[in-house]
């Protein structure tokens, strides 16, 4: 898929306890053009900003204390606001063993990247979430179920020229995942 999105009016949170990969993730995002970046330290502080905030996405690491990725994601899900139980959410974590990430699809991610992350993979990732937003709503994880249309819903303008195919499938999201 060749789009080109842009992503000055999506708001993402940066779940993650290294104040270093914090600042690295918060510089890729501005590099995509985003504008508004939220930023926890652990999953608690997460999803006190999610109910605060209510950003568009969330990209939130595995490994964390006291509230870990996995307990934010089962958190996240199960919330009766479908606005935020819906909310995009890739992992970027150096737990990248295929138990983990078998894991994570399960519990409602949209992404799992293996860190040291790469700029294109996670712009890939996220281009790919917004492409099927647009096609088939929003929906809780790789294998989640549509919701339905939120009370808000995210404006994002395709900058490509080209058309690119809808594709959909159980085997494309996870492949997804797995990347």
């Amino acid at each position: 898929m060749n789009k080109r999105w842009d992503l000055s009016q999506v708001s993402f949170l940066v779940v993650e306890d290294n104040m270093h990969m914090r600042s690295i993730l918060r510089s890729v995002l501005s590099g995509f053009g985003v504008r508004q970046i939220y930023e926890a330290t652990d999953g608690a502080d997460g999803l006190e900003t999610v109910l605060d905030r209510t950003p568009d996405f969330v990209l939130v690491d595995w490994a964390m204390t006291p509230v870990s990725g996995s307990d934010f994601i089962k958190i996240l899900r199960s919330e009766r606001d479908p606005l935020i139980s819906t909310i995009p959410a890739i992992v970027v974590s150096a737990h990248s063993r295929k138990a983990t990430i078998l894991e994570a699809v399960k519990l409602g991610v949209h992404g799992f990247i293996a860190k040291p992350v790469s700029p294109a993979v996670l712009y890939n990732h996220i281009s790919d979430i917004l492409h099927k937003q647009a096609i088939h709503g929003r929906c809780k994880g790789v294998y989640g179920t549509s919701q339905p249309e939120p009370k808000r819903k995210v404006e994002v303008t395709d900058l490509s020229t080209s058309k690119a195919s809808a594709s959909a499938g159980n085997e494309d999201a996870l492949s997804m995942a797995l990347l």
